[in-house]
């Protein structure tokens, strides 16, 4: 079982050029994100479920199982306002999704965190979102940036922070990681839905 505290923010049409230039191209980030590359999942579509998601991820066998366990109180940092979820996922090679889905294509851009020791350290990552010179680690959080196009042609973004690692740590981390982007000046949000992607997918 894995253990994530995440906030996430939805955009149903395009996402501020701001945002996106911000956070691919900004001068103030130690490296480029990792990603872009495309990628196809296909969800579980359960329209009266917002607390579990259920996906075949990419070109990876079996299922992953992702279910909300509470909510932990507010973020906010800077442009970063929201309630953080905590939620766990488990893996299955065995079970396969029943006909009703939604297939999504999704092109993500990545800056992960190492926040095991001190202040958050960004990771240097490659176009398949792999750490350049070190392992993963242990302990962290994912800052990620997403467009996604579903099977029926529409199109949304979705900016989120998803802190990894022991359950009585992953808030406090997802709150640092979020001080140390807000440092880093980021660009007015307009007015995104705060959501889960299960919450998302279930008004598709």
């Amino acid at each position: 079982m894995e253990v994530s505290a995440e906030v996430r923010w939805f955009w149903e049409t395009d996402v501020p050029p701001e945002l996106n230039d911000w956070f691919v191209n900004s001068s103030m980030h130690l490296f480029p994100p990792g990603g872009e590359e495309l990628r196809e999942d296909v969800y579980l579509h359960d329209p009266k479920q917002v607390e579990l998601g259920v996906k075949a991820r990419g070109e990876k066998p079996g299922l992953e199982v992702k279910g909300l366990v509470g909510r932990a109180g507010p973020l906010s940092e800077g442009a970063f306002h929201g309630e953080i979820e905590i939620w766990t996922k488990w893996t299955s090679r065995i079970l396969t999704l029943p006909a009703a889905t939604i297939v999504t294509s999704k092109a993500r851009w990545l800056r992960k965190f190492d926040t095991g020791e001190g202040a958050p350290r960004e990771i240097e990552l490659n176009a398949k979102c792999k750490p350049v010179r070190e392992d993963l680690p242990v302990r962290g959080c994912n800052v990620e940036l997403t467009t996604i196009k579903t099977d029926d042609g529409k199109v949304a973004w979705t900016f989120g922070f998803e802190a990894f690692g022991k359950l009585d740590e992953v808030c406090e981390q997802l709150r640092a990681v979020a001080a140390s982007m807000s440092a880093r000046q980021p660009p007015d949000f307009g007015h995104p839905s705060l959501k889960s992607y299960p919450a998302w997918l279930a008004e598709r």
